[in-house]
């Protein structure tokens, strides 16, 4: 049976979609080569033009590895379905990249990596991406609640990274 395989390691990791289509299992995984990142601008979702949020992405770093989940899907009549779902979601197509399972594995999954016309540079501190967040708000939300899921999320399915702790500590330090 041929399966599709999408690797998530923000919020698809915690969010639930995967049940509305069809996904028949999912396990611990790890993306080597990549690093997650604040560096996408939002600038409808949990933004504006004038005022941007800032989202969660991934980028390549030698030696880095990125934690995440793995979700099985059945290569049927469902799949571009999701896979347009996804794109709009995640705002870019899909990169095919190995991802080590839980269970020893490795198989191809969608990776999406937002490579478009939002990025943010690579210069901009922690402390003056804290300051962006607070003032962004879009048509999801304000950007802090995008970035507090996002904290709380992946703690709650025991995935702690480096780059969402630190900004979470910078936005809270931020807030008083």
């Amino acid at each position: 049976m041929i399966v599709v395989w999408v690797f998530g390691f923000g919020s698809l990791t915690f969010d639930g979609w995967q049940s509305e289509f069809g996904c028949v299992g999912s396990q611990r995984a790890t993306l080597r080569g990549y690093r997650r990142t604040f560096n996408k601008k939002s600038v409808v979702n949990w933004g504006t033009k004038e005022n941007p949020g800032i989202t969660l992405n991934l980028e390549p770093f030698d030696g880095a590895s990125c934690e995440g989940a793995a979700f099985e899907f059945p290569d049927n009549d469902k799949i571009p379905v999701l896979l347009r779902a996804l794109r709009k979601r995640e705002a870019c197509d899909p990169t095919d990249l190995q991802v080590l399972l839980a269970d020893g594995r490795s198989v191809d999954a969608k990776v999406y990596i937002y490579e478009g016309v939002n990025p943010l540079g690579s210069t901009i501190s922690t402390a003056k991406k804290a300051e962006m967040i607070l003032k962004a708000r879009g048509t999801s939300g304000s950007a802090l609640d995008y970035v507090r899921r996002n904290f709380e999320g992946l703690h709650d399915v025991g995935l702690e990274d480096p780059a969402v702790t630190e900004l979470w500590q910078a936005v809270q330090a931020l807030r008083g």
